[in-house]
């Protein structure tokens, strides 16, 4: 739980020198956001798995993956688990 901590905050503090960097007038908004859009769809993927029927079990590599990756991240665990 330490370790997904220190990453989602060394995660946070890169997206917000990316965004500072991008000129962003909020940047620390924006690299929240970010951090917070892979794990909610990552939710999402889980809730419609009765429809899709595609599970992505919740464990903290996932978590890591959607948090750092975002989207694109959660893309990759849902067509890991299609593919393999």
């Amino acid at each position: 739980m330490i370790r997904l901590l220190v990453i989602s905050f060394v995660t946070f503090l890169v997206f917000s020198f990316i965004h500072y960097l991008g000129k962003n007038k909020k940047p620390c908004k924006r690299a929240f956001l970010s951090l917070l859009w892979g794990p909610l769809v990552l939710i999402a993927v889980n809730v419609l798995s009765s429809v899709t029927n595609v599970l992505v079990p919740i464990s903290e590599l996932s978590l890591m993956t959607s948090i750092a990756g975002g989207i694109p991240g959660v893309a990759l665990l849902v067509l890991s688990t299609v593919l393999l």
